[in-house]
This record gives C-alpha cells, sequence and structure tokens, in this order.
C-alpha cells in the first residue's frame, strides 16, 4: 500500500501538535514502540514529494519533504510545505520544520 502525501503531511503536523519532543519525526511510545518518519523525507535540500496536484484544480502544486527543510523556487526556501503557482511564477511557504 502507498503513502500518499496528504497522508503522511496530516500525520506529520498531527504529531508535531500533540507531541513535545527532541525530535520532531521520532516518537518513542512508552508502551506502544516507535514511529519514526525520517526516513521518508530527503536530506539533499529536496522535497521527497514534488509537485503534487490537489484532486481539484487549484491552479497550484505542492511540494513536501518531512524532517528535513528543502528549498524550492521561485520562493520557498528552508521549508517543509511549499505552494507553486502553476506557472512556477510565484511560491509560498506553508510551513517550516521548527
Amino acid at each position: 500500500m502507498m503513502i500518499s502525501w496528504l497522508t503522511i503531511f496530516t500525520y506529520s503536523t498531527l504529531l508535531s501538535s500533540l507531541i513535545i519532543a527532541d525530535d520532531p519525526c521520532r516518537y518513542v511510545h512508552p508502551t506502544k514502540g516507535v514511529m519514526d518518519l525520517t526516513s521518508l523525507g530527503r536530506t539533499d535540500g529536496q522535497p521527497a514529494y514534488p509537485d503534487k496536484l490537489p484532486p481539484t484544480g487549484s491552479g497550484y502544486k505542492y511540494s513536501y519533504n518531512p524532517c528535513k527543510p528543502f528549498t524550492e523556487q521561485p520562493n520557498c526556501i528552508g521549508v517543509a510545505v511549499c505552494q507553486i503557482s502553476m506557472d512556477g511564477k510565484s511560491g509560498f511557504t506553508l510551513g517550516t520544520q521548527d
């Protein structure tokens, strides 16, 4: 079964809002074990899930990388999630790894 980038983003967002930990991509539950998202992200500054299109035509594409920041032109520098216009002329930071 393939995990969609939206599912990963949702879990990452949920974890970051509910869990206070030293590593936002790895959580050790005292009785249920480890949840580690580290292997899902790239470490080379590129998004693991680049240029994904939403199911409805919004005029934008989205890129996401869990755990490590990436840079994507024109305006997304050191981000977790980037929204880019279809013509590539404008980009918006939707989230950071902080």
